[in-house]
């Protein structure tokens, strides 16, 4: 029987089997069938095949016009993105040439910072000029340094990359760096001018140096001991909210402490934590061929001769035919991948139509190929080093230092003696807490300690007032600045005390030196809901309840703002500033609010990576129609694969809230845009169709079919301009990831 049935059975043969096998099911199941039943059994078997190749036909026919259709709006959809993006593009080229224009007209004595020859003399003349060295002037001359450097860094970041070459953004970068060096180096010169001069500026009451001076973006406070009270236990900068201990070591001693606060961070671009880290991909290496044994190489030589004959006889419309077959392989591969059927070209001989009869196979739209998720390099070092991917630099950098007192000027009768110290420059005091005492140690430390405690170094005790204009929503982190490896350190700080309520932080350090709190860059995501609605033509809200806060960001034409919150005294700056969307970003992740999720955040957040081509297409699509139509979270799009993305639509004519059954659940994919006939309240998620609306390949063209006639004639009245501002604002918050 193994060998028999090893026999290939011929047609005959098979026929023979499958009536045996026929006849032995009729015996087991009863009485066998009559000639008749058979017929009509026969008769019933092939109405069903032709129904089913019916369907077939016609499934086919739907299939070719679904892709007839697609590729139509597809393609007007993306030369109308096209045509916006260049007609944006050209404006924003014409206003950056008007801008260049404007700053070479400028005659404010300002130097150009994008001239490298002026900007160079500039910083030459000023660093050699010490007429300016006093504290006023310094922190006068500053704003225009600090202008200097922003808008220098708004070139880097407005400026296309193609027409800012990478020389010249480099060369923009060090420029920035050297004015940040001549803003130091000015506020070290005035702050040893006020401290060589303590002894005129001291405090009628206490005797010692207490000197402020404070503009809107950097204040100077110094303290200097010329009384050395032993009595004097702390000491506080009122105007600037910044209190400390001074342990008895350091009352007895020539010491000044000096305090600078700036609202700007000129330290953490310099560290290699504050860049993402894209984890390189191996390059797969290609296996060399295997060289062919001689005996082989022999005999394709020999074939290749052969073809090589055969080609030059029969000439030129052989060579086409043979390039021809060759392409139909990769058509075929390319249709199958692409619809799932075979291709016409796999239909055999004696089955295929007449020419005539032929159906046309119509072309579809091609999608972009979907990238491979992009993966992340984990911080690998110390713990104590903070990783500025996960936690951000807020209310400015604060540095405190320990220096010693310059020699102070004497009067003697009609002279006054100053002791010259080259060159003039700080003098820093070396101070390290002492390490904590081990419990073991305590009772042999007791009498060193009554024997002599002015040896002490203890921690110093630092209590610092949190700046009026940033919203933290936790306990701050604070940080020191590592100058050798070029981090942001946690070590050295303990006793740690936050009062919310009364806005101050409480903390102990173990020495000097520079700086800054940090917040968690993702506390408030993922998000719980966000809303987007509009108002009238070009004008919409944006809504978005995060982990903690609540937005409202209104949009009008280009422009946009922040509205909501309005009772939060932080944010009282921001409220109702009308700024693009670039500079809302910026101005929020500022103040402590930040909604703006990063390319690597997705590392830092639990989220859904959606495929990005359905993201961004939304976007774009969501901002052509945002006149009109109010979009919203949905909680079952978490519940589907990242090939799809589910929100909540409606239409919405009137400026007022929208009631929960007027939304509908929207799908998207590459392929569809598809209103679902469940609703957001159902318990089970479907993907059943709405009965009463078929699907489109993307949202406007959806919109079209669907919506009202004053819903589509405010489409079409959108301006780009509000159109450009509302995918930036969705671009930049990532709501349909992110929510």
């Amino acid at each position: 029987m193994a060998e028999a049935g090893k026999k290939k059975l011929s047609k005959a043969e098979k026929e023979k089997l499958k009536k045996e096998e026929q006849e032995k099911k009729e015996l087991e199941e009863g009485e066998p069938l009559t000639e008749e039943e058979r017929a009509r059994l026969a008769e019933e078997e092939k109405k069903k095949k032709k129904e089913e190749q019916l369907l077939a036909v016609e499934r086919k026919k739907l299939e070719n016009e679904e892709r007839k259709e697609r590729r139509l709006d597809m393609t007007e959809l993306t030369d109308m993105l096209t045509s916006n993006q260049q007609t944006l593009q050209a404006r924003e080229d014409a206003r950056r040439k008007e801008a260049k224009w404007a700053r070479y007209m400028r005659c404010d004595g300002s130097p150009d910072p994008a001239n490298q020859g002026e900007i160079n003399t500039y910083i030459n003349l000023k660093m050699e000029n010490h007429e300016r060295d006093d504290i006023e002037s310094v922190l006068k001359d500053s704003q225009l340094d600090l202008a200097l450097i922003e808008e220098l860094e708004y070139l880097l970041s407005d400026t296309p990359l193609e027409d800012l070459p990478l020389e010249e953004r480099q060369r923009y970068r060090e420029t920035i760096g050297e004015l940040q060096h001549l803003i130091q180096s000015k506020l070290d010169t005035a702050s040893l001018h006020v401290l060589c001069d303590a002894s005129r500026l001291q405090d009628a009451e206490t005797s010692n140096l207490q000197y402020t001076l404070k503009n809107d973006t950097i204040s100077l406070c110094t303290w200097g001991n010329l009384s050395k009270n032993p009595r004097i236990k702390s000491f506080e900068f009122t105007e600037c909210g910044f209190a400390f201990d001074i342990p008895r070591l350091l009352t007895l001693s020539n010491c000044a402490m000096r305090y600078l606060h700036t609202r700007f961070d000129h330290y953490s671009p310099y560290s290699k934590a504050y860049y993402s880290r894209r984890k390189k991909k191996e390059e797969e290496v290609a296996p060399e061929p295997e060289a062919p044994p001689e005996e082989e190489k022999e005999k394709t030589e020999e074939t290749e001769e052969n073809k090589e004959g055969e080609e030059g006889a029969e000439g030129e419309p052989d060579a086409l035919n043979t390039e021809a077959s060759l392409e139909k392989p990769a058509q075929k591969d390319l249709m199958s991948a692409l619809y799932g059927a075979a291709h016409p070209d796999e239909v055999k001989e004696e089955d295929a139509k007449p020419e005539e009869e032929e159906e046309v196979v119509e072309e579809d739209f091609e999608d972009p190929k979907t990238p491979e998720p992009q993966e992340w390099e984990d911080f690998d070092e110390e713990d104590d080093i903070v990783d500025l991917r996960a936690y951000h630099v807020v209310g400015g950098i604060f540095t405190f230092d320990l220096l010693n007192l310059p020699p102070q000027p004497k009067v003697c009768k009609n002279w006054t003696i100053t002791q010259m110290v080259e060159p003039p420059k700080l003098d820093y005091m070396d101070y390290v807490a002492d390490p904590p005492v081990a419990s073991g140690q305590e009772k042999g430390k007791e009498k060193e300690q009554e024997k002599d405690k002015r040896d002490e170094k203890p921690p110093i005790h630092i209590t610092i007032n949190l700046p009026a204009d940033v919203m933290f929503l936790e306990e701050p982190q604070v940080a020191r600045w590592d100058a050798v490896k070029q981090y942001w350190r946690t070590d050295g700080f303990s006793n740690f005390t936050f009062d919310e309520e009364n806005r101050t932080f409480k903390f102990s350090l173990s020495q000097f030196g520079t700086m800054c709190l940090l917040q968690d860059a993702h506390i408030n995501m993922p998000f719980q809901s966000w809303e987007l609605r509009p108002h009238k033509t070009n004008a919409a809200v944006l809504t978005i309840i995060a982990a903690i806060v609540e937005l409202e960001i209104e949009i009008k034409d280009g422009l946009c703002c922040l509205s909501q919150p309005s009772d939060r005294s932080e944010l009282a700056h921001l409220v109702n500033q009308w700024v693009t969307p670039p500079q809302l970003v910026e101005n929020l992740r500022a103040a402590g609010i930040n909604v703006f999720p990063q390319e690597d955040s997705s590392k830092y957040v639990t989220v859904q990576n959606k495929n990005p081509i359905v993201v961004e297409r939304l976007y774009d699509q969501m901002g052509l129609v945002a006149s009109a139509m109010a979009f919203s979270w949905s909680k079952w799009n978490g519940e589907v694969d990242s090939a799809s993305i589910i929100m909540q639509g409606a239409e919405a004519l009137q400026d007022e809230p929208l009631l929960e059954e007027d939304w509908s659940v929207f799908q998207a994919n590459k392929r569809r845009f598809v209103r679902l006939k469940m609703t957001e309240f159902d318990e089970t998620f479907s993907d059943e169709m709405a009965d009463d609306i078929q699907f489109k390949s993307n949202l406007l063209h959806y919109t079209r079919m669907s919506a009202s006639d004053e819903a589509k004639e405010r489409v079409q009245e959108t301006s780009l301009e509000f159109v450009d501002c509302v995918q930036q604002l969705l671009k930049a918050t990532q709501v349909l990831t992110y929510a």
